[in-house]
């Protein structure tokens, strides 16, 4: 066999082996074997009946679809594995290659981001489909668990339109991402990595709302201070963000369809792996006043706008404020006047007027009643001669008319008993002298009709 025979073969049989290599097994462990079943199910700690059984299509279709199941739950060496085999730490690296860099892809730099953020007490470690409802009652915090369901990053509705726009990548990805289940596989790949910055705003929005749309979790929120580790309540406007937000021009420009329109995280985390979340009082914070300028001035937004002197006034905009949202009507009086007057702080300027205004009302009401009561009209009198208007200075000087003569206290009491005296008996004695007189004058003139 010659050089060029040895060659051809070699090529040849390197082919045959590409040509009819394994399909990629997606469960080489060999997990369906039990979760595959339809009512697979346990009793946990708490008593409650869980189900076991995972739906293929649903699993395949997911981000994690084409990773084996022990590269995130490592702890199972045995079958049938305890529980608390099965937890999973999202801050360990996966099994997968990172493709940029040919290393294991890890979700580690991503944990230690989100646990120096605001959100960061929450989990990042011992999840499993198990401790879901656990979670959720023991606890109120985000955790990649409760953010990332690990649900398609396509919705069902946006499917036809997906295959449609990359049907072409079919033959390219085809070698890899075999079977029906492959374009969900992509899906979170190519959105997140490509076009998910253009294409995902409201549906990144929606991992926020999830919770900071609900008004009722959100108003028990206490948020610790960094110095004095005191835990105090959040503001309206924290309480209120979501609804602020899809009333500024950002929010309705996302539900208009147009994508200039910033998302949440673009301002609250623009940076980094955009996990790192902070409080606005935070010095590091995106949206800290000192950073303003840097955060709406990214290439995509306010670029040339908000870096000008000129517009200082733009980065002092209150973007979360409340007062287009008619709050503070059902704020308490009581609230208002704390000691501290916290809740009167986050009130809106009218509100403010309103609270103002209605006390300086009560005060002047309770004046008047006060002196209508124990008031001295001799010495109202008097202060008026102050003035040149309404009193004697007016009589003399503008009209020219001599002022009448001061009526002394006890004088105009007995003037009024006197007046009064009169009244009564104009309306009651009178009267019934009269009818008296009348009636006696009839009798007698009777009498003496009788007599003759």
């Amino acid at each position: 066999m010659n050089r060029f025979n040895f060659f051809f073969l070699a090529i040849l049989l390197i082919f045959c082996h590409a040509a009819f290599a394994d399909k990629r097994q997606p469960d080489p462990d060999g997990c369906f074997s039990c979760h595959g079943l339809p009512d697979l199910k346990y009793i946990d700690k708490q008593g409650q009946i869980r189900s076991a059984s995972i739906l293929k299509s649903d699993y395949y279709g997911s981000l994690h679809g084409s990773v084996p199941c022990k590269d995130c739950h490592r702890k199972i060496t045995d079958y049938p594995h305890e529980e608390k085999d099965g937890l999973v730490d999202c801050g360990e690296s996966c099994h997968v290659k990172e493709p940029s860099n040919g290393k294991a892809f890890t979700h580690k730099d991503i944990a230690k981001e989100f646990e120096k953020s605001a959100h960061g007490k929450g989990l990042t470690k011992d999840f499993a489909a198990g401790n879901r409802i656990q979670e959720d009652k023991d606890s109120a915090l985000p955790s990649c668990q409760r953010c990332h369901d690990n649900a398609p990053y396509i919705a069902a509705s946006q499917m036809e339109a997906f295959k449609a726009e990359f049907s072409h990548n079919d033959a390219e990805c085809g070698t890899c991402h075999e079977g029906d289940a492959w374009r969900n596989q992509f899906s979170g790949h190519i959105l997140r990595r490509y076009i998910g910055n253009h294409l995902n705003k409201n549906v990144s929005n929606k991992i926020c709302v999830d919770c900071h749309g609900n008004i009722e979790k959100m108003a028990k929120v206490e948020q610790e201070d960094p110095k004095t580790h005191e835990k105090k309540a959040v503001s309206l406007e924290f309480i209120h963000s979501t609804e602020s937000y899809d009333k500024m021009l950002h929010g309705r420009l996302l539900a208009d369809g147009n994508l200039h329109g910033a998302s949440c995280v673009e301002c609250h985390a623009p940076t980094g792996l955009h996990h790192g979340i902070k409080r606005d009082e935070d010095s590091e914070s995106s949206v800290n006043s000192a950073h303003l300028s840097q955060t709406c001035g990214q290439s995509n937004c306010h670029k040339d706008y908000s870096k000008s002197v000129a517009n200082n006034g733009f980065l002092n905009s209150e973007m979360h404020g409340v007062a287009t949202l008619g709050l503070g009507v059902e704020t308490k009086i009581e609230d208002v006047l704390k000691p501290d007057f916290e809740t009167f702080k986050k009130l809106s300027i009218w509100y403010k007027l309103a609270a103002i205004l209605g006390l300086l009302s009560i005060v002047f009401l309770i004046g008047n009643i006060a002196w209508s009561i124990f008031g001295d009209d001799k010495k109202l009198n008097k202060n008026n001669n102050n003035s040149i208007f309404g009193a004697e200075k007016f009589q003399r000087i503008i009209i020219g008319s001599k002022p009448k003569k001061k009526e002394s206290y006890f004088a105009k009491v007995k003037r009024i008993l006197r007046e009064r005296v009169q009244k009564v008996h104009h309306h009651f004695i009178k009267p019934k002298a009269i009818a008296d007189y009348e009636h006696n004058h009839v009798e007698n003139d009777k009498n003496d009709e009788d007599k003759l």
